[in-house]
């Protein structure tokens, strides 16, 4: 006896429909075709990741025991705008961006040569990043753009959070710019935008705990110090 085959959601089924209905009428060439001349302007959403390409704890000058490093995915969420000269482009952006990286370290014991077990450290600090890409198109030919690109970024971080296995929680509200080198290279299909990028090296990405009001007195006079690279990943559309 043959068995019923369930039915589809209904919700999910009309949620296809729609999404294949706006895909094709996205890369259609009859519906509005991308124009890859003149000036262009875009949003893109997509993913993060630090890598810590150096890293050592210190408290009062002295190097703390078991520093190490996680590397964890934030995310990004931007727009620009690009002008055309043939297949040269430049391209001005402002992306908002999440950094996430948990840090380790050991923490001595007053009055004793022991240390406290390891305490790992969440920080996540929100940034809002101005940038200027200058590339060129290796394919240039309706409906497929291939580019690569190199540029910079002024990266303007406004709060970062910190937090431990131990429910120590606090934060620190305070601007501070710093700046990276970038390259990477951009997928056009259509209006469908991809592109992929790594950041150089961060300079100034040391992390000072020394006078921020809620941390635990514990942490007082900790610094983290380290240089950071930053490869992301995102997509989105491109009028």
């Amino acid at each position: 006896m043959l068995k019923k085959i369930p039915m589809l959601n209904k919700t999910s089924f009309r949620f296809g429909i729609v999404f294949f209905v706006f895909f094709i009428g996205i890369i259609s060439e009859n519906n509005i075709q991308a124009q890859f001349h003149g000036k262009n302007w875009g949003v893109r959403v997509g993913l993060n990741s630090i890598s810590i390409t150096n890293y050592k704890a210190y408290q009062a000058g002295e190097i703390l025991t078991n520093s190490s490093y996680i590397n964890k995915n934030g995310y990004l969420l931007g727009g620009f705008v690009r002008f055309n000269l043939n297949r040269i482009f430049l391209q001005p952006e402002i992306t908002w961006n999440e950094y996430r990286r948990t840090c380790s370290f050991s923490l001595p014991i007053e009055n004793s040569d022991n240390y406290y077990p390891p305490i790992n450290l969440d920080i996540n600090s929100k940034a809002v990043n101005t940038g200027l890409l200058v590339g060129y198109n290796i394919v240039h030919n309706y409906p497929y753009l291939l580019g690569v690109y190199i540029g910079s970024n002024f990266i303007g971080t406004y709060r970062t959070n910190y937090s431990s296995e131990r429910e120590n929680s606090f934060s620190q509200a305070d601007w501070s710019l710093n700046y990276s080198g970038l390259l990477g290279f951009s997928i056009n299909i259509s209006r469908i935008y991809f592109d992929l990028r790594y950041e150089m090296s961060l300079p100034n990405a040391d992390q000072d705990l020394t006078g921020i009001p809620d941390s635990p007195d514990n942490y007082h006079n900790v610094k983290i110090k380290k240089t950071e690279a930053v490869l992301s990943f995102s997509f989105g559309v491109m009028f």
